[in-house]
């Protein structure tokens, strides 16, 4: 039996604060201790630095997750002595508390799928889908239970410690004195605890960025922790008016309105006519494709390699790090340049044409494929936005036989309606698909034998399933006339969850995706090696369709020799940008890390600040012309041609 203790309040505050900071710096560094792998420079001495540094960050969270005692206890005034003001209290604390300790938790294995601590993808999740929630937590408690004991754990200290620090009420000699010195003390702890919040005495509070101060992006995440990043990186939602350039001036540098599109390189002609698809594989990272790593043991992706091996390739480039940032970089050429993605943001209501608006416009039937609930991440929506009008979900599959009992149906069954579904469209066509099997839970069709190999987990086992799904899509496809004058787009939304090469545990290699365009007739085979992101698919697609007018994008041409590589993303409040030879970390104003990824692809050598900035200042201001037409466009509804 518990025994309940009384203390002196300033003991209430001493142990109950110190507990909790170090339960919170405990449960922030579990990210690493089960995640070691994906940080595999990190010594004894810099672990021990990053897991007392991250307690800067801690201590804001500290003071957030107990203002409830904080202020509670301090106020000056004497029924905070009273036993159900006092319940009440220590409810609030314990639940606060452990709240902000399991949300640090369950980032230990969310970071596995979008390598950063999440922001407001919690929200967005739960308020932006369709998808069986209850049937998700419940496989996340079967596959990850020992998240769930170390949570049930944590809720057990943190009410074990509320009732052993109850706080003693105080012997009143004199009432004024007493009044006037509790005065100065509740003044006193809403002052500290500002302070704390605000990360010291410095002009500007502490946000995400700052953690770039004390250790790499890479590491960042070890710094901070997940409430955090949830309150402060959810901020980022309004976009700040970008002045970097006049605005006449801004246009004649950089403009995202593109016409005359070229085709001087890697097609015969144009494709006039033709139709289009776009195949997004779900968790497809390079990382588990051998095309990409030759020294695989085993292919995971026979099939997939043999396609590419027969295509246009590129060094693809997931602008986006979450699935529902994918589509809108795809589709409609604008990547995630803020925290939330665009179709869940303030600026969602924005006019934004896709290149569906622009093939409509020539005549094309568009259509759109994803087997998950309709409104799952609103790929419904963004699809509609990018102007793909017919939309082909779980409900127009309609037979619950072949759903998977999480995302939706399974990807072989629903590839083969889509077959079916493109043989009906009136031709010429632009469609897509996204795939769903090779996700978390990594649940494979009844019936489907896994072939033989050496699986390192379940989700490698989904890739083979996936690889096998698209196999016989290709080989259904194939025997319809419209086949060969079709351009088909192969990529992935963003990286795979698990991480086996140290080439990709890095801020560059979390966003390499495979990215290949396959079109026999028309498009020459070729390992490229050149750069070339999502929001470049688009703008390329109608370049190699003779695409006369112009179109708003954000990504480049690939089929123009003349247009230059270039990525940009943005990861816990740091921009990243690249020309394929150097990649820039930058808040916008101050360059934070500057990397030659010919001779550094795994990040190691920051050459900032190291006397040779001239060889690549123009990143930066390339970055900001970029972010003057992103941020200016987002705020003024100017993401179109009018």
């Amino acid at each position: 039996m518990i025994k309940n203790k009384e203390i002196s309040l300033w003991k209430v505050y001493a142990i109950r604060l110190s507990v909790m900071l170090l339960l919170l710096a405990t449960s922030r560094w579990l990210l690493y201790v089960f995640n070691k792998g994906n940080f595999p420079d990190i010594t004894v001495a810099e672990g021990f630095r990053l897991f007392f540094t991250g307690m800067y960050f801690d201590l804001w969270t500290l003071v957030v997750a107990n203002i409830p005692i904080l202020i509670g206890y301090s106020l000056p005034f004497k029924f905070k002595y009273n036993r159900l003001y006092c319940k009440i209290t220590d409810i609030l604390f314990v639940v606060l508390n452990w709240f902000a300790v399991a949300l640090n938790l369950v980032d230990v294995i969310y970071y596995r799928y979008i390598d950063k601590r999440m922001t407001s993808e919690l929200a967005e999740f739960f308020m932006a889908t369709d998808d069986d929630q209850g049937s998700l937590m419940m496989h996340f408690i079967q596959d990850f239970w020992f998240i769930v004991l170390l949570m049930a754990a944590s809720a057990f200290i943190i009410i074990i410690l509320a009732k052993k620090t109850r706080v003693k009420k105080e012997t009143v000699s004199n009432d004024t004195a007493w009044y006037v010195s509790r005065a100065f003390v509740f003044l006193a702890v809403i002052f500290w605890s500002v302070i704390a919040m605000r990360g010291g005495f410095q002009l500007h509070s502490i946000g995400i960025i700052t953690a770039a101060r004390h250790t790499t992006t890479q590491n960042m995440v070890l710094v901070l922790n997940t409430p955090f990043t949830i309150v402060r990186g959810s901020s980022g939602e309004v976009l700040d008016k970008v002045t970097y350039y006049d605005d006449d001036e801004i246009e004649s540098l950089y403009s995202p309105i593109h016409g005359g599109l070229s085709t001087n390189r890697f097609i015969d002609g144009t494709a006039e006519g033709y139709n289009v698809f776009v195949i997004v594989l779900e968790s497809f990272g390079q990382e588990m494709i051998r095309y990409y790593n030759g020294d695989r043991e085993e292919s995971l992706t026979p099939f997939l390699d043999s396609l590419l091996n027969e295509s246009l390739t590129f060094d693809g480039m997931a602008n986006g790090r979450r699935s529902i940032d994918a589509l809108t970089s795809i589709l409609s050429g604008v990547p995630p340049l803020m925290t939330a993605s665009y179709a869940s943001s303030r600026y969602a209501a924005n006019h934004l044409e896709g290149f569906g608006h622009d093939l409509k416009r020539l005549g094309y039937s568009t259509a759109f494929f994803h087997g998950g609930l309709n409104g799952s991440m609103n790929f419904d929506a963004s699809a509609s936005t990018a102007g793909f009008d017919d939309y082909h979900g779980k409900n127009e599959y309609d037979d619950d036989s072949d759903y998977d009992g999480t995302w939706g149906i399974f990807d072989m069954p629903f590839m083969q309606y889509t077959a079916e579904r493109l043989d009906e469209m009136p031709k010429p066509f632009a469609a897509g698909i996204f795939t769903l099997s090779s996700h978390h839970p990594f649940t494979i069709q009844e019936g489907y034998a896994v072939p033989e190999g050496n699986y390192k987990s379940e989700f490698e086992k989904t890739m083979r399933y996936a690889d096998d799904a698209l196999r016989l899509f290709f080989d259904k496809i194939s025997r319809h006339s419209w086949y060969d004058s079709t351009i088909f787009v192969i990529t992935g939304d963003h990286v795979n969850p698990e991480h086996h090469y140290e080439k990709y545990l890095n801020s560059y290699g979390q966003h390499e995706v495979p990215l290949a365009f396959y079109s026999p007739s028309k498009i020459k085979a070729q390992r490229t090696g050149i750069m070339a992101q999502h929001t470049d698919i688009g703008i390329s697609l109608m370049a190699a369709l003779g695409y006369d007018g112009r179109i708003f994008s954000f990504g480049r041409n690939v089929f123009d020799s003349i247009q230059k590589p270039c990525f940009s993303s943005f990861v816990n409040d740091v921009y990243l940008y690249s020309d394929g030879r150097y990649m820039l970390q930058s808040d916008g104003d101050l360059t934070i890390g500057v990397f030659d990824l010919e001779y550094d692809k795994e990040l190691k050598n920051n050459l900032c600040g190291k006397g040779n900035d001239e060889e690549w200042n123009y990143l930066k201001t390339n970055l900001q012309l970029l972010l003057q037409q992103y941020n200016n466009r987002m705020i003024n509804n100017k993401l179109y041609i009018k």
